[in-house]
C-alpha cells in the first residue's frame, strides 16, 4: 500500500462520506413512506492540482503509475483538515472491547478539555470517521466520541486512535486517471484525481 506524497499540496479538495439509504413510498398515503440506512458508507475525494514544478511533476506521474489504475490503494488525509480543532492531547487508545457503531469510548486523553470538535477526523484502524458532535474529556482524560462512519469492526480495547493527518485507505475511481506534461519550464496543466475508498482495506 502506498501513501500519498507529502510536500504536494492540491489546491482544491473536495471530501464527501457517501451515506447509502434508500426510501421506500406507498403511493396510497400520498407518498409517505419510510427511509432505511444500509451499510457500506464510504469516502470520495477529488483532489485538483494547479501548478507543479517538474520535479512534483515527475513524483505525481511516478506515484500515479504505481497506483497501477483501480487494482492500487493509497493511504491519504484531508489536507483541508490535517490538524484538529479541538486540544487532541495525550495518547488515545480504545476503552473497553465489543464497541461498534457510531459512539466509541476512549481514555488516554488531554483531562478535562474539548478533544475533538464536530467536524475533526480521526483514524482507527484503517477506517476514517469524521466526529458529528464535541467531544469532552473528564478529569481522567476519558470521553466518549460520536461520529460517522459508522465501525466496521469492533476494535480491541488500547487500540490507538490517530488525529493528527488521520488517513483512509482509498483507491482511484477508474483507470482514466493521470495527468498532462508541459514543456515548459513549469508544469501548468491542471488536473484532478478522483478517488472512492476502497472499503475492503
Amino acid at each position: 500500500m502506498l501513501t500519498f506524497p507529502d510536500g504536494i499540496l492540491p489546491t482544491e479538495c473536495a471530501w464527501q462520506l457517501v451515506s447509502r439509504s434508500k426510501q421506500f413510498k406507498n403511493p396510497y398515503t400520498n407518498g409517505g413512506g419510510q427511509t432505511l440506512a444500509l451499510p457500506g458508507v464510504y469516502w470520495t475525494a477529488t483532489l485538483t492540482f494547479g501548478v507543479l514544478t517538474r520535479a512534483q511533476a515527475a513524483l505525481m506521474a511516478g506515484f500515479i503509475a504505481e497506483m497501477n489504475g483501480m487494482a492500487g490503494s493509497m493511504q491519504i488525509w484531508d489536507h483541508a483538515f490535517a490538524i484538529p480543532q479541538g486540544n487532541a492531547g495525550g495518547t488515545p487508545v480504545v476503552d473497553g472491547n465489543g464497541q461498534s457503531g457510531i459512539t466509541l469510548n476512549i481514555r488516554g486523553c488531554t483531562p478535562s478539555v474539548t478533544w475533538l470538535k464536530t467536524g475533526d477526523y480521526f483514524q482507527l484502524g484503517n477506517q476514517l470517521h469524521i466526529m458529528t458532535a464535541d467531544a469532552a474529556t473528564d478529569v481522567t482524560g476519558r470521553c466518549t466520541l460520536r461520529f460517522r462512519a459508522p465501525m466496521r469492526q469492533q476494535p480491541a480495547d488500547g487500540t490507538a486512535l490517530i488525529t493528527i493527518k488521520p488517513k483512509a485507505i482509498m483507491r482511484l475511481k477508474d483507470d482514466n486517471q493521470g495527468m498532462r506534461r508541459s514543456t515548459k519550464k513549469l508544469v501548468i496543466s491542471s488536473f484532478s484525481l478522483e478517488l472512492e475508498e476502497d472499503i475492503t482495506a
